[in-house]
């Protein structure tokens, strides 16, 4: 059985060929300035990300106080999950404020990374998967945090430069009302809620369903998300936010992010000379979700990864064929095919939302911008990635880490390198995973576990 995906066997291959295979290796000194240096236009073309100030939140509908707005990077979870060791998850960093005044002065250094399930991610690089690279600022744990009224007057003038000048400026506001999806909650002037918005955005959980004596749980402990197709105990818990951390997962992130394309070729109606009405949803991630939020999605398998069904036997065996298995034994999931059409058509497997109350007591939506272009600089050389290692440390996918550091060291993605560089961002994920595994001879016998 394999633990990370087969097409891992090229990577292999190339280091062993070029005779690169966990050399240690001086660290590649990168193309971008070092953070926090901001004096180049290429600085400022493409920063890191910040966490955002408390007045954007608020203009963007979250209250960044509340109390169901949990371990915020910048106020809380320096270190710890996903860091590790000496790494921190932030820094105080001056020049957030200077790059973009919508943040404040804290640079995120854990850089999630996960994979587009939608196939709309819009950096496909040759790659055998999509990925993406997201910084989970916060978790939401209930829509409390959501606001229902707000009033903030923007760009208002009085007087001016030559004392003549007035514009009473544009109000951002939201009152209490209903919003389509029957939320009760703040709607904004076209009469839309910042948690109807994010509703379209899904990033899915994948957590460790083998518990730590050893049985596989096959439903979440929230009786509201229980799956009538397995029995409701042994359960696996969802009930903090610490459970969707990255040491808890099986395997790495999936983002449906269903973006909208800007010349309406997906059928959105984008303006009234082309449709009889303008229709904004499904929204646009990077044009409607500021924050860069998404509502959590926990998907799971209601059969063991030894099931004697003869159908969802079959169908492990087929997905894990292409993709790989995660830490529990069942097949890494990719895209929403395989999850919807594969997975849950024949009933091996089921998803769920934690209650919008609060009260299952997990992480309901996560505040987790993604980056809208990796590269040139946006992953600065003191960020650290964050990903499923397996138990021995070796990361389980090494393709994310090659995209990860091709795009650290060198601003570009990996199909974008000349061979040399190819090489040395090679050497730098085997020198990475060694140093991360107990040896460099137990990281090669996790790649050859990783076979076909």
């Amino acid at each position: 059985m394999k633990s990370a995906p087969k097409y891992v066997s090229w990577f292999v291959f190339l280091l062993a060929a070029v005779g690169l295979l966990f050399v240690a290796v001086p660290k590649a000194v990168a193309q971008q300035d070092l953070p926090p240096i901001i004096g180049d236009a290429d600085d400022n073309f493409n920063p890191p990300p910040c966490d955002f100030n408390d007045t954007f939140y608020n203009d963007n509908g979250i209250d960044p106080n509340s109390p169901f707005n949990v371990g915020r990077f910048g106020t809380s979870r320096q270190t710890g999950p996903p860091a590790t060791g000496n790494q921190k998850n932030w820094v105080a960093d001056s020049t957030c404020v200077t790059r973009d005044p919508n943040r404040r002065n804290f640079r995120i250094l854990a850089t999630t990374g996960g994979n587009a399930d939608d196939g709309n991610s819009p950096f496909t690089n040759n790659m055998p998967e999509t990925f993406e690279f997201i910084s989970i600022l916060s978790f939401i744990s209930s829509q409390s945090a959501f606001e229902s009224s707000y009033s903030r007057t923007v760009g208002a003038i009085n007087g001016g430069l030559d004392g003549d000048q007035h514009n009473a400026g544009t109000t951002i506001s939201l009152v209490p009302g209903t919003d389509p999806n029957g939320n009760v909650t703040g709607l904004n002037p076209r009469g839309i809620s910042m948690e109807q918005i994010v509703s379209n955005f899904e990033a899915y959980a994948a957590l460790k369903q083998t518990l730590p004596d050893g049985t596989f749980a096959t439903n979440p402990c929230a009786a509201d998300m229980q799956s009538p197709l397995a029995p409701p105990t042994p359960c696996f818990p969802v009930n903090n936010v610490n459970t969707v951390f990255t040491p808890n997962l099986r395997q790495d992130w999936r983002f449906a992010t269903n973006r909208n394309a800007m010349d309406g070729s997906d059928n959105n109606c984008i303006n009234t000379t082309t449709c009889a009405a303008i229709s904004d949803s499904p929204y646009g991630y990077f044009c409607d979700d500021l924050l860069g939020m998404w509502i959590l999605t926990y998907f799971w398998f209601v059969q063991p990864p030894n099931t004697t069904d003869p159908t969802c036997s079959q169908v492990f065996a087929n997905i894990g064929a292409k993709n790989g298995f995660n830490l529990d034994g069942t097949p890494i999931i990719l895209t929403a095919f395989e999850l919807n059409q594969e997975i849950e058509a024949n009933n091996c497997g089921a998803e769920g939302k934690e209650a919008v109350d609060g009260s299952d007591g997990g992480a309901v939506w996560l505040v987790c911008p993604a980056l809208p272009d990796p590269r040139a600089g946006a992953i600065s050389t003191d960020a650290f990635l964050d990903q499923v290692h397996l138990a021995n440390g070796f990361p389980q996918n090494l393709n994310l880490t090659i995209d990860f550091l091709s795009l650290q060291i060198f601003g570009v993605f990996p199909n974008e390198l000349t061979p040399k560089q190819f090489s040395q961002v090679s050497s730098q994920a085997a020198s990475n995973s060694a140093s991360s595994s107990s040896s460099s001879a137990a990281a090669a016998a996790a790649v050859s576990a990783s076979q076909p």
